[in-house]
């Protein structure tokens, strides 16, 4: 029974706290707020909200504005893959790839890398 509840409770959260700690990092939170958050309130957050979801004008089910609603996603998935910018929807539609957002014009190649970066982190 040890050994079940070691392998159940115990073990799951030894292996992912590291990866939790890493993503509250103060150096992650800090690049987070400095290069990341002002690109979402500028070009995600009219429709990608909770602010958005208040006014009814919530697109594809997706939050962006907390941590929970982008590792949920929405209609088409997760958000993105903590680690993974090749497996990250956000990352393919900045990328204008098969999704193309922001829908008024691709950010700059230098943004798109900072996004890539965080999702590394």
């Amino acid at each position: 029974m040890r050994l079940l509840t070691l392998l159940l409770f115990v073990l799951p959260a030894i292996v992912t706290a590291p990866q939790f700690a890493r993503a509250q990092s103060p150096a992650g939170v800090e690049y987070f707020e400095k290069k990341i958050r002002p690109v979402l309130v500028e070009h995600c957050y009219q429709c990608h909200s909770a602010e958005a979801d208040k006014a009814k004008n919530l697109k594809a089910g997706l939050r962006l504005d907390s941590r929970e609603g982008i590792l949920k996603g929405g209609r088409s998935g997760p958000a993105l893959v903590p680690g993974k910018t090749t497996g990250s929807l956000l990352i393919a539609a900045l990328r204008h790839e098969d999704l193309r957002m922001p829908p008024k014009g691709k950010l700059p190649d230098a943004v798109i890398a900072d996004f890539e970066a965080w999702v590394a982190m």
